[in-house]
This record gives C-alpha cells, sequence and structure tokens, in this order.
C-alpha cells in the first residue's frame, strides 16, 4: 500500500540523487515524524549526514534501520562502516561479525572486519580476517592493503612492503597504498624511496593530504627543511587535522624561524592538547609555552596513539631482583650513541662505569652511521648489539636473554625512539635518563633521573614517572678533552667575527630561538655598541629568515654571524672561548651546548623556565656555584646581558669565578658523577 507520504518520498531521493544533501536529510526527518520506522528514510538521512562528515550522528539512523531489518546487508553495511568512522571500532567489529553471518565470505566484509579489529589492536583477529579475504579473492587489493598497514603497526616494515607492492600491481592508481608503501620506507630510513614513493601517491591524488604530509616526514629526515615546511603546509590546507601534522607544521616554522606565520599556530596547538587531540609530538612541544601539564597531556596521547603495547598485561611481569653473586646489569638503550650530543655525553660517562660493580650493555636502535664515535662507542660497552631493523619480538627475546637489572632509555620522544621495547618490560626496573627533558607520559618507566632544580619536587605530578634525584646537576657534562688539549685559540677573522667589539653567542637550535628572545637579543645589539651575535649555522631558510627579523630592528646584516659546523670536536670547544657571554634560550634551554661553553670558560646568561626542557641550564649553573647567571623575568635577562657586555671589568671578574669553579664544583667532576649514578642506580634495586 502506498503511503501518504509518497511525494515526500520521491522528493527526498531526488534531492539525495543529485546531492542536495542537507535537503534530503530534512525531508528525512519530516518523514520520519510521519513514520519513525520508515526504513527508506532512515537510511537516507544516515547516508546523508555521513556523507556530510557526521558519523557519528548517522549510526542512530542506521541503527534503528537495521533493527527494523535485520537480515538487511547493506544497512548493516552501512552501520558498521559509520561505526567505524566514528571511531567506536569495537560496535563496528560486532556489526562487521553480524554481516559475516549474515553474508559469509565476503572479501571486503573481512577486510572491514580486519581494520577494525587493527584499530582494537586485536592483531591476530584482524590478521585471520585478511588472510580469509586474500583466500578468497587472491586479486583484492584492498586487502592485501589493508593487510600491509597492520603489518607495518605491528613492526614488520619489509613483509608491509611486499604486501603493498601486490596491492599496487592490482591497482597502481591506488594512492594510499603508495603512500604507506613510503612509510613503510620510511621505517627502514629509506628515505629517498620513501619519497619516490609519496609522489606517486600524489600523481594519482594531488589533494591527497596524507601524502604531502608524510613526504614532509621524509624530507625533515633528509635535511630538507624547507622543502619540508612546503608539504606540511599543503598538507595543512587540505586537512589540518592529520594526527600529529599541526606540530610537525609549527615545528617546521620554527626550524626556519618563520615566527609570523607561527605565533597563530602555536596557540592552536596548545588548545588542541588540551583538548585531548593528537596535535603535537611531545618533543615539539618542549619549543613552545607548553606548561608542565600540557606536556603531560601531550606525551601520554602520544603514546596512546603510537605505542601498540599499552596492555603490559600482555607481558611477562618481571620483579625487582638483586643478584647478590654478579654485578648488576645495566642496559643503555639508544639511536644516538654516535656523532650526538648523546652519544658524546655517554661516551664520557662509560669510560668511568665501575665493572667491578656493574656489567654495562649498550643497545644501538638506529642505522650504522660507521662515524668515529660511534665505533668508539660500541668498544665502550662490555656488549654491544646492533638493534635496528629487528622487531620489538626479537629484540625482546635478545634482552631477555642478558637478564637485565635496569633498562635505561636514552631516547624518550626524541627520533628513533623504540618506546615499544619499554612498553613490553625488558627489565624490571625501566628508567627516562637524559637524551628528553620531559616525562614520557607513559606507566611503564619507573623513574625519570633528574635533580632539584631541574623538576622541584612540587612538580612532581606533571610526570608519570617516579623522579629519582642526583644530588647535583642530573647533566653528565662531557669533560673528556681536558682543557690543555684545546687548540689554540682561532683568529676571529678566521671564524668570520671582527676583530673587535662584543661577542654574544647562542648555538642552539634554530627550532629554539623564539621572536620573543631574538628581539631582546637586538636590543642588546642596537645597544652595546660594535657587538655581533654569533651563531650555530642553520639552514638557508632560517638564516634569511633571521637577516630579515634583524633589519627589522635596524640591525646591520653584518652583526649576525653564523658559525659552521666544525667536523673536529676539539675545534669547536676552542672556537668558543672567543665568546664573550653565551645568551640561552628560554622554553627549550641549551643542554650540551651550554655544558660545552661553560667548560670552554664561557659564561652562560640563562633566564629559568617552569619546565624541565626550561630549567636544564639552570641545573648546570647551580652545580657550577654560578647563580648569578640564572635570571627569573625578561627585564632581568636583558639587564644581566646589559651589565656584563658593558661593565669589562665585572665581565673578568665573572669568568676568573667560573674559571675557579671549573674544578671545584660538583658540574664538571665526571668521576663524582659517575659515582653518584651508580648509586642511584643500586638504590632502585634495594
Amino acid at each position: 500500500m502506498t503511503p501518504a507520504y509518497a511525494p515526500l518520498i520521491q522528493q527526498m531521493m531526488l534531492e539525495f540523487q543529485n546531492q542536495r544533501l542537507e535537503s534530503a536529510e530534512r525531508i528525512a526527518r519530516s518523514i520520519l515524524r510521519v513514520n519513525s520506522k520508515d526504513i527508506l528514510a532512515l537510511q537516507v538521512q544516515g547516508l546523508c549526514l555521513a556523507m556530510q562528515g557526521r558519523a557519528e550522528e548517522s549510526i542512530e539512523p542506521f541503527a534503528k534501520a537495521a533493527k527494523l531489518d535485520s537480515k538487511n546487508s547493506e544497512l548493516l553495511t552501512n552501520l558498521a562502516k559509520a561505526q567505524h568512522q566514528a571511531e567506536f571500532y569495537g560496535d563496528a567489529v560486532q556489526t562487521f561479525e553480524k554481516l559475516n553471518r549474515l553474508t559469509p565470505n565476503k572479501p571486503q566484509v573481512l577486510t572491514d572486519m580486519g581494520t577494525s579489529y587493527a584499530k582494537l589492536r586485536q592483531y591476530d583477529q584482524s590478521k585471520a580476517a585478511y588472510e580469509k579475504a586474500i583466500s578468497l579473492d587472491p586479486n583484492y587489493f584492498l586487502a592485501w592493503s589493508n593487510r600491509g598497514n597492520l603489518q607495518a603497526e605491528q613492526g614488520y616494515p619489509l613483509e608491509a612492503i611486499a604486501s603493498y607492492e601486490r596491492a599496487l600491481q592490482l591497482n597502481p592508481s591506488y594512492a594510499e597504498a603508495w603512500t604507506n608503501y613510503g612509510n613503510a620506507f620510511f621505517d627502514l630510513g629509506r628515505f629517498d624511496d620513501a619519497c619516490k614513493a609519496h609522489d606517486q601517491a600524489l600523481s594519482c591524488n594531488v589533494h591527497y593530504a596524507e601524502a604531502w604530509f608524510n613526504k614532509g616526514n621524509s624530507l625533515n629526515e633528509l635535511k630538507q627543511g624547507e622543502s619540508a615546511l612546503e608539504h606540511y603546509s599543503r598538507a595543512y590546507e587540505l586537512k589540518p587535522d592529520i594526527p600529529f601534522l599541526m606540530g610537525q607544521l609549527m615545528n617546521s616554522l620554527a626550524i626556519n624561524c618563520s615566527w609570523d606565520s607561527n605565533d597563530r599556530l602555536i596557540t592552536e596547538v596548545l588548545r588542541a592538547v588540551a583538548e585531548n587531540k593528537p596535535a603535537c609530538p611531545p618533543f615539539m612541544l618542549l619549543q613552545t609555552p607548553a606548561d608542565l601539564a600540557l606536556q603531560r597531556k601531550s606525551a601520554e596521547i602520544y603514546i596512546r596513539e603510537h605505542t601498540p603495547y599499552e596492555n603490559l598485561s600482555n607481558f611477562q611481569s618481571l620483579e625487582k631482583k638483586k643478584h647478590a653473586s654478579r654485578r648488576i646489569r645495566i642496559g643503555y638503550f639508544s639511536s644516538d650513541l654516535k656523532d650526538h650530543p648523546v652519544g658524546i655525553l655517554m661516551e664520557n660517562l662509560l669510560r668511568l662505569h665501575d665493572r667491578s660493580r656493574f656489567e654495562i650493555f649498550g643497545y644501538f636502535l638506529s642505522k650504522k652511521s660507521n662515524d668515529e664515535l660511534e665505533n668508539s662507542l660500541v668498544s665502550s660497552f662490555d656488549h654491544s648489539l646492533d638493534l635496528f631493523g629487528k622487531h620489538d619480538d626479537e629484540v625482546c627475546k635478545l634482552v631477555s636473554e642478558h637478564d637485565l637489572d635496569i633498562a635505561i632509555d636514552l631516547n624518550g620522544h626524541t627520533a628513533g625512539a623504540r618506546t615499544g621495547l619499554f612498553a613490553r618490560r625488558m627489565a624490571a626496573l625501566q628508567v627516562n635518563y637524559l637524551g628528553y627533558a620531559g616525562t614520557t607520559g607513559a606507566n611503564f618507566y619507573d623513574y625519570l633521573i633528574a635533580d632539584q632544580v631541574a623538576i622541584p619536587s612540587h612538580y612532581h605530578s606533571h610526570f608519570s614517572e617516579k623522579i629519582a634525584y642526583m644530588p647535583h646537576s642530573f647533566f653528565p657534562a662531557d669533560t673528556l678533552i681536558a682543557r690543555e688539549n684545546f687548540g689554540s685559540i682561532p683568529a676571529r677573522k678566521s671564524q668570520g667575527l671582527p676583530e673587535e667589539g662584543f661577542i654574544f653567542a647562542s648555538f642552539n637550535n634554530a627550532y629554539k630561538i623564539t621572536q620573543n628572545i631574538f628581539s631582546t637579543w637586538m636590543k642588546l645589539l642596537q645597544n652595546v655598541e660594535n657587538s655581533v651575535l654569533w651563531l650555530s649555522m642553520p639552514s638557508q631558510s632560517a638564516m634569511k629568515n633571521l637577516l630579515a627579523s634583524a633589519q627589522k630592528y635596524h640591525i646591520d646584516s653584518t652583526r649576525i654571524i653564523f658559525a659552521k659546523r666544525e667536523s673536529a670536536r676539539v675545534d669547536h670547544l676552542s672556537r668558543l672561548r672567543l665568546a664573550n657571554l653565551f645568551l640561552d634560550t628560554p622554553y627549550f634551554n641549551a643542554h650540551t651546548t651550554a655544558a660545552d661553553a661553560l667548560w670552554a670558560g664561557v659564561p652562560v646568561l640563562t633566564q629559568i623556565g617552569e619546565t624541565f626542557a626550561g630549567r636544564v641550564a639552570a641545573s648546570q649553573l647551580s652545580a657550577l656555584g654560578m647563580p648569578e647567571l640564572i635570571v627569573n623575568t625578561d627585564d632581568e635577562y636583558y639587564a644581566k646581558a646589559m651589565e656584563l657586555a658593558s661593565n669589562a671589568q665585572l665581565l673578568s671578574a665573572l669568568r676568573n669565578k667560573q674559571e675557579a669553579n671549573r674544578l671545584t664544583t660538583p658540574l664538571f667532576n665526571t668521576r663524582q658523577y659517575v659515582k653518584d649514578l651508580e648509586s642511584l642506580y643500586a638504590s632502585f634495586l634495594e
């Protein structure tokens, strides 16, 4: 029997077929007010909502329709897809399972079901669904592609590459498979191959935002910062809510010192993190005004999104133990055991570990660089293992055979981290140390090593780890190259510096330089005649932007000097002595660069912050007995710098004090530092 509202149904269908979705949905609602059980109106309403990106709203009409006609596979399919799109993955799996019972052996259904299982991290069920789909239809490209996604997420990039290649043989125009193929190359450190794959994705769909974003990540690793920025910007124009894109774009702008473009974005990033959105990798938040609460939230979000082993009940629970009959076994894990600040600091520390009490294992996480320091570190450990390219399962099996007492993560949330290893519990005690000046936000690290200046006791609630205190600075300053082994102080001219005039220096990475601190530096140049600012050389784009910013303050570009990287560390330390005063950056302090300046005899002026990353230089200066170089406000920072630049006698007295303290205070007493660190390690096992 034709319902009385049949003309409305015809009008609704006409509007829907012509993609006038708002109108079609409005008519569907009118029909449902007359007959709340009209299946066609419920279906059209759900489709209109889903097609407008309102997946969560579409679930209710789809669910009502599916309940009214429980044998209708089309309705169940629409409901399951809406549940998946709305991120109700558990509900989606239940609906897909019902659909699979109703219409068994459908590769499309099995593939979609496998994807929902993967989102729940129920990997065995996901794998089984994909394998069944492929066995039913070996030419179904989507099953191969999604199988590759699963393998990549589980840490099997080589297997993922094989799956993507099969998918792309079947459908070479599938942009998503191309970019995921590129991501698998990225995981293997094959960044050029990754870029080529992302280019293929963009040739299929130039508006594919994820491909622009993923290629930006690869370009970043290839140190092509300006091109990476272009790719992140394009991705942001197309789809700003890609997870962690906002933070990557913000960081890319900071690397290029594009401050005017970044101010608004930083505000958006902080707001998004506060709203619990996956907006910014934790490391990149350290360079912003984000407080400790936001830094912890960002880290927790990142762990939630990127660590597939959150449920520790899946893994062996290890008991803390102390073996009286053997040495304490310490495992250091890092992707930076090479010519990198962490590698440099570890070389100094390792030589002094008491081998009668401690057995030291070094786990190398990155692709071999074969640089001189890496080769030296390999022989500095009692046992060295190359873990690059090995799956977490294989690594954990290897490490379990070593029966570590303490596993130490030197990465935290820095590049190359293998957080998933620590999520599996490689030792009863796991420690976040040195590489990352912040909380991991994870529940599988027991301690974070710091000191009372870097993390005062009233900050503890903002850290997921217990804070283990060193008696002085937590920072193991490098003292391997003794002052008497420095080279001669080079001529100013050889470094591009003027023959006369005060030299302000800051060798921090460009991303740490904010517009606010740069304006203070320019004010100093304006008021200290013939002074110059000596910076570490950044990218061409960053140099261009820094010089353009200086011109706004009427500072001649010749007064900004960029120092080229010295291949030999001793040469860098030797030239540092040309600087009169090292100017620190506030949100994200100088760490190794501050310690180097202090070791070379250059005073470091720092403004103490409210975060771990913003208090590291103050920690070092406190351990050096130089509190007069720690200030609290922007005005104090400027005033102290002006005072030191304007009073040669005061500066000379300060440098003399620093030189006297260098060999008598704790900061550079590496032997005592290692003893204190070993006492801390031993206390963990008591």
